[in-house]
């Protein structure tokens, strides 16, 4: 990722954070941004630049505490004290520079189409399925093994993306368990990575810190980790 790559990712979570567009992330340690009115906690590091957004006794308590510590649950819940809730986290924000040329599926069978991907989500363990039915995605690439035929193929893998504050293409990816490993994932999450880098976006893969097979994809994808955000709602004060 070049430096201008890297200030458009944070101009988006600036954006996504309540911050000001000319906000400096620049500066040692972290940014602080007190909001009373918040119902939630959220810590984000991009490139080595921090900000945490909260109330200010939970921002207060923060002071002295590593980035290390606040990336993670025990960390933030310890800073949110008694108002500590549902925390989603630490999630891992890699990032993708430009379109790559190789698909490891050649000629592949593609759908468009809504009702396909559904077909795909359908298949993967319930917590996968979650995941992909919550995000929205306007834009499907479904490839299909066709391998006996168009009108015998069958829906493999899907992937999408959601334009997100202008500048980033949140992306995902699943595969029906039987296909793994045989390059329909990565030829789904390639076209649609193509597609966001030239509508302009840069695409983001967003997976939990713990889940390595989720990681390791992005990486074979090309994707460079830049970061981690974690959040936590809040319980009302008292």
């Amino acid at each position: 990722m070049n430096t201008h790559q890297i200030d458009i990712v944070r101009l988006a979570w600036a954006r996504e954070l309540g911050l000001p567009d000319d906000a400096s992330l620049d500066g040692a340690g972290r940014l602080h941004v007190v909001d009373d009115d918040s119902d939630r906690v959220m810590f984000v590091v991009l490139d080595g630049h921090a900000v945490l957004v909260g109330p200010e006794q939970i921002i207060e308590r923060a002071e002295g505490v590593s980035n290390d510590v606040l990336a993670t649950r025990d960390g933030l819940a310890d800073v949110a004290g008694s108002r500590r809730g549902r925390c989603g986290g630490p999630i891992v924000l890699a990032y993708l520079d430009d379109s790559r040329d190789e698909i490891r599926v050649g000629h592949p069978l593609i759908s468009h189409e809504g009702a396909d991907a559904d077909r795909v989500v359908a298949s993967v363990p319930p917590d996968d399925a979650a995941g992909i039915r919550s995000f929205g995605v306007d834009s499907w690439f479904t490839v299909f093994d066709d391998a006996m035929g168009e009108s015998d193929a069958t829906p493999a893998a899907t992937a999408g993306y959601v334009e997100w504050r202008g500048f980033l293409a949140d992306t995902v990816a699943v595969t029906t368990p039987s296909y793994r490993r045989k390059g329909f994932g990565a030829t789904a999450a390639r076209l649609a990575t193509n597609e966001a880098i030239d509508a302009g976006l840069i695409p983001q893969w967003a997976v939990p810190v713990d889940n390595a097979p989720a990681r390791l994809f992005g990486r074979s994808l090309g994707f460079t980790e830049l970061g981690v955000r974690i959040g936590m709602e809040l319980t009302p004060p008292g």
